[in-house]
């Protein structure tokens, strides 16, 4: 994600680059095919989007105040109910995380909200430019880069 239109991102700050890297590294290893952050109106004040393209759905947000927010947005909305590699349900926040009644994880399976309550949390944290969860990484999987 180094190839992006230095024209309205060239005030980011690092910060706000890690935001959106961190976004674009999460869209990959979720799975998804397409990832992009645009703007809507081409004059001030910019109402950002942000879009990830799963298997033919996508998952959205619009009317963010820049292309950090837009990102951060996307991000959590990706892992809102979402379950981490250790199996638990995926939270953002020290007091807990989000579970849907029914849900269709990428594999197809499907996941409820007693299922998620009874696997526990992983809390998900940015760190630098990439989402990390708190569990260690399974032994079956290689450590460093996806």
């Amino acid at each position: 994600m180094n190839d992006w239109d230095e024209g309205l991102t060239g005030g980011l700050t690092q910060g706000d680059r890690n935001q959106v890297q961190a976004c674009a590294d999460l869209v990959g290893r979720s799975g998804a095919r397409q990832f992009e952050i645009g703007f809507l109106n081409d004059e001030p004040p910019h109402a950002w989007y942000a879009h990830a393209m799963f298997r033919g759905a996508r998952i959205q947000v619009e009317n963010q105040a820049g292309p950090a927010q837009a990102a951060m947005a996307l991000a959590q909305k990706i892992l809102t109910g979402a379950k981490c590699r250790c199996g638990r349900l995926v939270a953002l926040r020290p007091g807990g995380a989000v579970a849907f009644r029914k849900t269709r994880m990428a594999d197809g399976t499907e996941w409820s909200a007693a299922q998620a309550a009874r696997a526990g949390q992983c809390r998900w944290r940015l760190v630098g430019a990439r989402w990390e969860p708190s569990c260690p990484v399974p032994a079956d999987r290689r450590v460093g880069p996806l």
